[in-house]
C-alpha cells in the first residue's frame, strides 16, 4: 500500500513540477527535481514487480460485453469530463498560428496531400517558412475535424478519448479489486487537466494532444499483454513521431523469446507494410530527400533554441526548466551548433544503454518480471530520457509523458 501512495505522490508530483516547479527551484535546478521524481516511478515499478514471484502476470478477467462496455465508456468520460474547459481555451486561442507554427505546418500537410500535392516542402506563414517535420498519422487525424467541419484541434482530443476508452477497457480486465480499477482509470485524465488548470495555451497551440493518444493505446496493448493492440500502438506512435525506434528493438527482442515466430512476423510485417504504405511509398519514394531536410530543419531549430532570440539571448524553450538544455548549455563547450552535436550524443547514449539494460533486466529477472511489464516500464523511461536530454523539449511535449507515466503508476496500483 506504501509503494502504491508513494507511486500516486510521485506521479502528481511530476505534474505539478512541469509547471510549477521553477517557482521553487529555479529553471537550473528544477530539471534535475523532475527528472529524479520521474526516475522514481520507474524505481517503484521495479521495486514492486521485482518482489512478486513468479514473473507471470494473473491472467486477465472475462468481462461480460455491457460490463466490457461500462469500461471503456468510462475511460472515455474521464478524458470527456475536460470538454468543456478545453472548449474555452480554444475560445481564448482562437488562433495558435499566432503563438506557435505547430498546427499552420500540420494543416498545410493535411489540405497539400486532400489536393494530391507533396506535403513535405517549406510552409510559408508569411514570417518564416518552416520545414515540416512531422510523420503522416500526426496530420492525417486533422481530416476528422474536416469531415465534421469543427476546430481541426479537436481531431486529437476525439482520438484521446477513443483512447481513453481502449485504455478502460484493458483496465477493466484487470485482476484487481473494483476500487483499485476505478483509480487506475483516472489516471491518464490528471495530465491533460494538468495542462488545463496550469499549461493554458500549451495543449490549444499545438497539436500533441494525438501523441499522447497514440501512447495512450501501446501502453493500453501493453498493459493488456494483447498482441494486436500493441500491434496498433506500434503503428500510431512509429507513423507519428520516430522517438519510438529507440525502444522498438526491446520489444522485438522479448516478443522473439515469448512468442511463436509467426506471430512475430505478422505484428512486425504489419509495421513494415504499414510504413510502406503510409510514408515510404506515398511520400518518400517520391522525394528521398524529405527525411534528411526533416532532421535538418529541427537540428537547425535547436540550434536556434541555443543561441536564443532578443537582447540579451532568451533560449525560451530552457525556460520551463523541464529539461536539461539549459543545464548543458552552460556546461559543454564549444559554439551552440558544437552543443547541439554533444547533446545528441549524449541522448543517443543514454538511448542506446537503457536498450541495453532491458536486455539485461529482461535475461537477469525472467523469472521475477513479465516481459509485458518489462517493455512498459522501459518505453516510459525511454521517452522520458528522451526528453530530459533532448537539445529541444517544449512543455506540451510531457502531455505524452504524463500518458506513460500514468499507466506506469496505473499497473503499479493495479498490483499486489
Amino acid at each position: 500500500m506504501q509503494i502504491k501512495a508513494f507511486a500516486l505522490l510521485l506521479f502528481i508530483a511530476q505534474i505539478y513540477l512541469t509547471f510549477h516547479g521553477v517557482d521553487y527551484f529555479t529553471k537550473y535546478w528544477n530539471p534535475l527535481v523532475l527528472f529524479l521524481v520521474s526516475l522514481g516511478i520507474a524505481v517503484l515499478f521495479f521495486g514492486q514487480r521485482l518482489r512478486q514471484i513468479p514473473a507471470v502476470s494473473p491472467a486477465l478477467r472475462a468481462l461480460h460485453p455491457g460490463v466490457a462496455a461500462c469500461w471503456i465508456v468510462g475511460g472515455m468520460l474521464t478524458i470527456f469530463l475536460g470538454y468543456e474547459e478545453l472548449r474555452k481555451l480554444f475560445v481564448q486561442y482562437a488562433d495558435p498560428g499566432q503563438y506557435s507554427d505547430v498546427l499552420p505546418q500540420l494543416e498545410a500537410q493535411y489540405q497539400r496531400f486532400l489536393r494530391g500535392e507533396m506535403p513535405y516542402a517549406p510552409v510559408d506563414l508569411g514570417y518564416n517558412a518552416p520545414y515540416p517535420v512531422y510523420m503522416p498519422l500526426h496530420w492525417l487525424p486533422l481530416g476528422i475535424s474536416d469531415a465534421l467541419g469543427i476546430d481541426s484541434r479537436w481531431s486529437g482530443y476525439i482520438l484521446l478519448v477513443l483512447a481513453a476508452g481502449v485504455y478502460g477497457y484493458w483496465v477493466g480486465r484487470q485482476n484487481a479489486s473494483v476500487g483499485a480499477r476505478i483509480l487506475a482509470l483516472a489516471l491518464p485524465s490528471l495530465g491533460l487537466w494538468g495542462f488545463i488548470l496550469w499549461g493554458k495555451l500549451e495543449v490549444p497551440v499545438s497539436f500533441e494532444i494525438v501523441i499522447a493518444a497514440y501512447y495512450l493505446v501501446l501502453a493500453a496493448g501493453l498493459l493488456g499483454r494483447n498482441l494486436r493492440w500493441i500491434t496498433i500502438g506500434v503503428v500510431l506512435c512509429l507513423l507519428s513521431r520516430y522517438t519510438l525506434v529507440f525502444w522498438l528493438p526491446l520489444l522485438a527482442f522479448v516478443l522473439w523469446q515469448e512468442y511463436p515466430r509467426v506471430a512475430n512476423f505478422r505484428l512486425w510485417g504489419t509495421v513494415l507494410l504499414s510504413m510502406l504504405l503510409l510514408y515510404i511509398v506515398p511520400f518518400y519514394l517520391r522525394d528521398p530527400g524529405i527525411f534528411a531536410a526533416g532532421l535538418k530543419y529541427h537540428n537547425d531549430g535547436a540550434i536556434a533554441q541555443w543561441i536564443g532570440q532578443g537582447d540579451p539571448p532568451v533560449s525560451w524553450s530552457m525556460e520551463k526548466g523541464v529539461y536539461f538544455g539549459i543545464n548543458m548549455k552552460a556546461h559543454f563547450p564549444g559554439d551552440a551548433v558544437q552543443q547541439v552535436f554533444l547533446a545528441r550524443v549524449l541522448q543517443a547514449g543514454l538511448m542506446l544503454a537503457l536498450l541495453g539494460f532491458g536486455i539485461w533486466a529482461y535475461r537477469r529477472w525472467k523469472n521475477r518480471i513479465d516481459g509485458f511489464s518489462l517493455c512498459l516500464v522501459l518505453l516510459y523511461a525511454v521517452l522520458g530520457c528522451f526528453y530530459f536530454f533532448s537539445p529541444m523539449t517544449f512543455q506540451y511535449y510531457l502531455l505524452v509523458l504524463f500518458a506513460l507515466s500514468a499507466t506506469v503508476v496505473g499497473k503499479v496500483v493495479l498490483s499486489d
